[in-house]
C-alpha cells in the first residue's frame, strides 16, 4: 500500500501529508509542470480484479472529471495506481472553510446567498449524475469576495464503490441514512444543505426536542415563518418526506419573501467614510463584511433633493382614467378630453350614409391581342425614315502615302545634301 501511495505523489513537488480525513489519505503539494497547488486524496482500498467494479469506476471517474462549475473546486485528474483510486483538485487559495465561519453572525440573506450558491453546485453535479453523499461546512470554502466553493465532490460515491465505510462520530450535518451506513443519494444532500443553512441561521446545529427539530427562528427572531417551514421539511428524519432534490428545494427557497428583513448596508459618515451598519467595521473591503459576515452594497448616486413647495404654488393631482384625463388644483377637478369613442353605424344609421361611388369596370379580354394575332386597337403606321447620301456629305478623305515614296523622298534628300 505504501509502495502504491509513493508512486502517486512522486509526480508530484512538495509533497507534504496532511493527515487522514474522510475515509482518505490527504496530500499537499504542486503540479510538477505547472506548479499549481494542488490536494492529493488516496483512497484507502483497492478496486482489486473485479471487472464489472473497474467500469463503474471509470464511468464514475470520467462523470467526475466532466465538473465544470464557478462554485465547484475545479478537479485535475481522477485515476488510480495499480487499483488505487485517487483524486488530484487544485486547491482553494484565499479562501477560509464555512466552518471557521459557523460562529459567527450571519444576516439571513446573506446564509440564504451561502446556500444558494452551494445548492447550486449540487444541482449542476445531480444533473451529471453526481451527488455528495458528505457535505459539511468542511468542505465547503468562502472567498473575500463572497463566492462559494464546494469540494470533495464524487468522494463518497467513491468510498461507497469500494466499499470503505467512514468510523467517526456523528455529524449533525450528515443525514441519519448515511450514518446509518446507506448509500449516497440526493435526499442525503437535501439534509446537509437544510442543516447547514439551520446553523447559519441559528448559530448552531439542528436543535431536536423529543424528536422534533425546533424552528431556527426559535434562536433567531429574523427568520421569517416561510424559511421555518423549508428548513425544517429538508431536515425531515424520513429521506421520502424531504425535498426529493436540492432543485426544488432551492426553488422553495427562492420563493421565501425577504422583503421586510432589514439588509444592512454601509453607512456612509460625514467625513465620506463607509461604515457597516450591523458591526460599525470601517471601510469595510468586498461585498461583505470580514467582521459580521453581512452584505455589502455600495451606495447608489443620490437622487436630487426636492425644492421646497411655497404655500402658494398650487398642487396638480393627475388622474388617468380610460377615454379622459382629469386634472384638478386642490378640490377643483377640471376634465380635459383625450378622445371620444367612435360611434358604429347601426341599421337605422346606415341608411343616412350616400352609397358609394360605382367603380368603373374594365375588360381585360380587350386589352390583349386576339388569337389570330391581329390586335383589337389600330396602331398607326411609323413614318418612313429619310434617305441621306453620305458620299456627298461626308469630306474627301486624305490620299495615304505609299511606303516606296517615302524611301524615294529620303534618298532624294541624302542626293541634295551631298551635293552641296
Amino acid at each position: 500500500m505504501r509502495e502504491w501511495i509513493r508512486q502517486i505523489v512522486e509526480e508530484y513537488r512538495s509533497v507534504k501529508l496532511e493527515g487522514q480525513e474522510g475515509g482518505f489519505v490527504l496530500f499537499s503539494g504542486q503540479e510538477a509542470d505547472t506548479r499549481v497547488p494542488v490536494w492529493i486524496k488516496i483512497l484507502p482500498q483497492a478496486l482489486g480484479r473485479d471487472a464489472q467494479l473497474a467500469a463503474r469506476f471509470k464511468a464514475l471517474a470520467q462523470a467526475i472529471r466532466q465538473l465544470n462549475h464557478p462554485n465547484i473546486a475545479p478537479i485535475r485528474l481522477v485515476g488510480e495506481k495499480a487499483g488505487l483510486p485517487y483524486v488530484v483538485s487544485r486547491a482553494v487559495e484565499k479562501a477560509q472553510p464555512l466552518a471557521a465561519k459557523m460562529d459567527q453572525p450571519w444576516a439571513v440573506d446573506l446564509a440564504a446567498d451561502v446556500v444558494m450558491q452551494v445548492g447550486q453546485a449540487l444541482e449542476y453535479a445531480a444533473n451529471k449524475g453526481l451527488v455528495h453523499g458528505s457535505l459539511s461546512p468542511q468542505n465547503i470554502a468562502v472567498q473575500a469576495d463572497g463566492k462559494v466553493l464546494v469540494t470533495d465532490f464524487g468522494l463518497a460515491q467513491l468510498l461507497d464503490l469500494v466499499g470503505v465505510r467512514i468510523k467517526e462520530s456523528v455529524s449533525p450535518f450528515l443525514a441519519p441514512e448515511r450514518t446509518a451506513g446507506k448509500l449516497a443519494a440526493a435526499p442525503a444532500d437535501v439534509y446537509s444543505l437544510g442543516a447547514i443553512l439551520y446553523s447559519l441561521l441559528a448559530k448552531r446545529p439542528p436543535e431536536v426536542v423529543h424528536g422534533q427539530v425546533l424552528p431556527p427562528s426559535r434562536f433567531n427572531p429574523e427568520v421569517p415563518a416561510e424559511m421555518d417551514r423549508v428548513v425544517l421539511k429538508a431536515l425531515d428524519p424520513n429521506p421520502a418526506d424531504r425535498y426529493p432534490t436540492v432543485k426544488l428545494l432551492l426553488a422553495a427557497l427562492g420563493a421565501v419573501s425577504l422583503a421586510s428583513l432589514a439588509q444592512p448596508q454601509p453607512a456612509k459618515a460625514a467625513t465620506g467614510e463607509l461604515r457597516c451598519r450591523r458591526c460599525g467595521a470601517l471601510n469595510p473591503p468586498g461585498r461583505f463584511c470580514r467582521k459580521c459576515g453581512a452584505r455589502l452594497q455600495q451606495p447608489g448616486p443620490s437622487a436630487p433633493a426636492t425644492p421646497p413647495r411655497s404655500k402658494d404654488e398650487p398642487i396638480l393631482i393627475t388622474k388617468i382614467e380610460v377615454g379622459h384625463l382629469e386634472i384638478g388644483k386642490g378640490i377643483e377637478i377640471h376634465e380635459t378630453t383625450i378622445a371620444r369613442p367612435m360611434p358604429v353605424a347601426t341599421e337605422d344609421l346606415a341608411a343616412q350614409f350616400p352609397e358609394p361611388l360605382e367603380m368603373p369596370r374594365l375588360e381585360g379580354l380587350g386589352l390583349w391581342p386576339t388569337a389570330d394575332g391581329q390586335p383589337l386597337v389600330a396602331m398607326p403606321e411609323p413614318p418612313p425614315m429619310p434617305t441621306v447620301d453620305w458620299a456627298t456629305i461626308a469630306p474627301a478623305m486624305p490620299e495615304i502615302p505609299v511606303i516606296q515614296d517615302l524611301f524615294d523622298d529620303i534618298g532624294k534628300e541624302e542626293d541634295s545634301t551631298t551635293t552641296a
